[in-house]
């Protein structure tokens, strides 16, 4: 995929507070689209370098080299050694510091939101909300979606809503707990692609919200076999009794069954019982965005299935 200068920001904030861009990664991008970078403080620029990294398995003792104005260009001298000295541009010692304020509403204007992002938690902004009404979160860094509290203060800010987060992609404990709490995750780069306009990349709203579901769910209870989407997998007889649950739950009125009445199967947690459900489905070949899609948690309820009973079809 084509670099642009937002997709390298992107990846360069994740760095948090030290996140900079270096003169010589920027000046490719130098222009119209960069300046007006500069104009909303996506990018601060900082004084220039005054010193660069010592050769390799040098002896100086120095821990690093200074830069030398000589004429129109700069020179990185090593003081051994004269054949190792680094001619540099203008350009290259020029560093910008990344403004994460800056960059979240540069990224948000991408998505297609109006307003200005707000700080949900921490170094976590909600974007706004979708046609369909999710809510969208932002986090530049891994580490701004680690810390304790950060699920429930999201809950609270998405005000009850679906909940999509923007962010890099997670250790793999961080990303299984959010994923747990319902939320779906997306890794930003994946979905901020080139464009001609102003800021030279956008994000497809249609990317932030889970895969649809096929509209046919079949499900043979005598072989507990469960059928959709032109795939099958067939349940063991461990975990076939929780899908059941859902399934009766699914045809009823209130179709979200508690924690309780899907441990009613077995004396193991909800969450887990929930969890190996899901696993099945993945190693039968659906993903992962899929598999939760189709076994959806509710906040603060417990779970149902992601298919109308109108297009779910029982035999045996």
């Amino acid at each position: 995929m084509t670099e642009t200068i937002l997709r390298l920001l992107t990846r360069l904030s994740e760095a948090g507070d030290d996140a900079i861009l270096p003169g010589e990664l920027a000046a490719p991008f130098f222009g119209p689209v960069f300046d007006r970078l500069l104009a909303k403080r996506v990018l601060v620029e900082q004084a220039p370098l005054a010193d660069w990294d010592v050769c390799d398995a040098c002896e100086c003792g120095l821990p690093c080299r200074p830069i030398r104005k000589a004429g129109d260009a700069f020179r990185a001298e090593c003081p051994l050694d004269h054949r190792q000295d680094i001619e540099l541009t203008e350009d290259d010692v020029r560093v910008f510091r990344i403004g994460a304020d800056g960059l979240a509403s540069v990224i948000c204007a991408a998505a297609g939101f109006a307003a200005a992002p707000k700080r949900a938690a921490g170094k976590v902004w909600r974007l706004g909300d979708t046609p369909s009404g999710r809510a969208v979160f932002l986090s530049l860094e891994p580490a701004a979606m680690s810390g304790d509290g950060i699920i429930a203060s999201l809950r609270q800010a998405a005000q009850g809503a679906d909940v999509t987060i923007l962010a890099p992609q997670l250790p793999a404990e961080a990303a299984r707990r959010h994923q747990d709490a319902g939320f779906h995750l997306v890794e930003t780069l994946a979905v901020l692609m080139p464009a001609s306009d102003g800021l030279g990349a956008a994000i497809d709203v249609a990317a932030l919200a889970p895969i649809p579901l096929a509209e046919v769910l079949r499900v043979r209870r005598t072989t507990a076999e469960v059928q959709w989407g032109g795939r099958s997998v067939i349940l063991s007889r461990q975990i076939f009794p929780v899908f059941e649950r859902l399934l009766e739950k699914a045809l009823s009125r209130d179709q979200v069954a508690t924690g309780s009445h899907v441990e009613g199967t077995t004396a193991r947690e909800a969450k887990d019982l929930i969890r190996e459900l899901r696993d099945a489905f993945k190693a039968a070949g659906f993903t992962d965005a899929e598999s939760k899609s189709l076994i959806v948690t509710v906040r603060n309820r417990g779970y149902r299935l992601g298919i109308p009973a109108k297009e779910i079809v029982v035999e045996g």
